[in-house]
């Protein structure tokens, strides 16, 4: 019992230390985010982000070009495996947008 119990600290420790927040630049926004996952396809970067208040949670994907500095919105859900598809045209987001957040944070790390 006691094994079981310090795997499964170190599964949930491994789990929550893989989350990073995002830091921001518009200090007065009441939402914090954490990229849960960061892959690369071809010439764009795919980031799966949690957006999180004191009292909502919504996960979200989305596609950036670094050097365009662009992003696009893949979708939105109440879970990391239940994002919906609806991918928004690119666009390239103005300073302090946490779109724009988002983009320094995946393209300068």
């Amino acid at each position: 019992m006691i094994r079981f119990i310090l795997f499964s600290f170190f599964v949930l420790t491994s789990l929550v230390a893989q989350e990073v927040e995002i830091p921001r630049t518009a200090y007065q926004d009441i939402y914090k985010y954490y990229v849960l996952e960061v892959s690369k396809k071809a010439n764009t970067q795919e980031i799966t982000y949690r957006r999180q208040s004191h009292d909502a949670i919504l996960f979200g994907k989305s596609e950036i070009n670094c050097q365009q500095h662009a992003i696009r919105l893949l979708g939105t859900g109440a879970s990391s495996k239940t994002i919906s598809s609806t991918p928004s045209q690119w666009f390239r987001p103005p300073i302090r947008a946490v779109e724009s957040d988002m983009i320094n944070f995946v393209c300068h790390q």
